[in-house]
């Protein structure tokens, strides 16, 4: 392994904080007037030694991806759903009758949850049914409420723009 000189480190650390766009080269020119056993590094050996070393201790931190872990869950969640849609199509065809098919996909909000289950993934709670009878009830009040009534002279100026 390269021995590191940290009076010619400080130099192109300083170097690159000041200049980011600067060269290898220019760099390299400097650390040979710094430091006579530079002229023993080819400047590939340089690079790989000071300013690369500085470059990626500046640059962000990348994410990794997910682990083996996530891997081996979304495995197992993927084989949960495809047994979950293999039962549903098996209930689809023993439905003998329209209306035993139209039972089975009368319940398709039961699967859609069991599914979402077996993929892990959060879903949004349904409003209950009485959340929506009150809002409909509602709804129905404020259709049944007085409107209030226009003026003669709106009504008449409603009509005269209709007839041109």
């Amino acid at each position: 392994m390269a021995v590191v000189v940290e009076r010619v480190m400080n130099m192109v650390r300083d170097e690159i904080q000041k200049r980011p766009e600067i060269t290898t080269q220019e760099l390299f020119e400097k650390a040979k007037k710094m430091d006579r056993g530079m002229n023993s590094l080819t400047i590939r050996q340089f690079n790989a030694t000071y300013p690369l070393q500085v470059r990626r201790t500046m640059a962000p931190r990348r994410r990794r991806g997910p682990g083996v872990r996530t891997r081996m869950a979304e495995a197992a969640n993927r084989d949960q759903v495809r047994t979950l849609l293999l039962e549903f199509a098996r209930e689809v065809a023993a439905a003998d009758t329209a209306g035993a098919l139209v039972d089975v996909i009368g319940n398709l909000d039961t699967w859609v949850d069991r599914v979402v289950a077996g993929a892990g993934v959060k879903r949004r709670r349904r409003r209950s049914q009485e959340a929506i009878n009150a809002a409909a009830a509602a709804t129905e009040t404020e259709q049944e409420a007085p409107r209030p009534r226009r003026s003669a002279a709106t009504g008449a100026r409603k009509k005269r723009k209709t007839t041109r």
